[in-house]
Formats: structure tokens, C-alpha cells, sequence
């Protein structure tokens, strides 16, 4: 039988004992990447709390983790257009849009990351990298507000 040292079984029973926080926490994480278009503001979420029955609920808190390097990073509030929830097509939510706008001039990668915790304490944590490019013709001829909706 094999015997652990007492500093390997300290180390043990850390990892079980993270194990479990990490559990009750209820932390999700996501990782994702996006390109975007220099001086442009591009959302990266939008998040609510819609009922079964179809009414809003308490929206979530968004928390900024990491803010960008070469650009902002804004959470903002507005309602979201009828028919966007499948379930529920007549409602007009309230939600928590993150909406990121690099550096005018500014071509290459930068990351954010932010959290955003339910109304039930669900913690989930989203770190997006990111890629700034130039505009093509076609984005450059498009909406400038397309991505700032909700």
C-alpha cells in the first residue's frame, strides 16, 4: 500500500476542497473569440430574466473583470424587440446589453472578460478575445448602429 507524505496529502485535499467551491459557486465559463471592426462598437452579450410566464424578472449584474487594452468596454440597459424570445413573442424585455468599441486606429487582438451573475446567484464568466480589423467596403456602407441594439 502506498502512503502520501503529509505536504501531498495537504495538496490532496486542497484540490477536493476547490473542487467543491467551484461547485457550489455555480460558476459557468465561456470562451469565445470575435472579429470586430476598428472604431466600431460591437456587442458581445446581451443578458436578462424572463419568467415562464413570460414577465421580466430581476435583471442579472454584469461585473467587468478585465477591461480591453485598445478599446472600452460598456454595459448598458435597454429593452429587447418583440419577438426576439421564441417563447414569448409579444414581450419587450428589459436586459443587459456588453457592447465593446476599440481604438479608432487600433488593429489586432485585445481580450475583456466580464461576469455575470443571476438573480438566483448563477455566476457565469465570459472572456472573449478578440480581433480588430479594417472595415470591408460592405461594413463600411452598413448601419453603424446594427450591433449597438439590444
Amino acid at each position: 500500500m502506498h502512503h502520501l507524505q503529509p505536504a501531498a496529502t495537504f495538496a490532496f485535499a486542497c484540490i477536493l476542497a476547490l473542487s467543491g467551491t467551484a461547485v457550489l459557486a455555480q460558476t459557468n465559463s465561456a470562451y469565445r473569440s470575435t472579429d470586430v471592426v476598428a472604431g466600431k462598437s460591437h456587442r458581445l452579450g446581451v443578458y436578462g430574466n424572463v419568467q415562464k410566464d413570460c414577465t421580466s424578472g430581476p435583471l442579472p449584474t454584469v461585473r467587468v473583470v478585465t477591461s480591453p487594452k485598445h478599446g472600452e468596454l460598456n454595459v448598458r440597459s435597454g429593452k429587447l424587440k418583440a419577438g426576439r424570445i421564441s417563447r414569448c413573442p409579444k414581450l419587450e424585455a428589459t436586459a443587459q446589453g456588453i457592447f465593446y468599441k476599440p481604438n479608432p486606429t487600433y488593429k489586432g487582438a485585445d481580450e475583456v472578460s466580464y461576469e455575470v451573475k443571476s438573480a438566483s446567484g448563477k455566476v457565469e464568466s465570459h472572456i472573449v478575445r478578440i480581433t480588430v480589423k479594417d472595415a470591408t467596403p460592405a461594413e463600411a456602407k452598413s448601419n453603424p448602429d446594427a450591433d449597438t441594439e439590444m
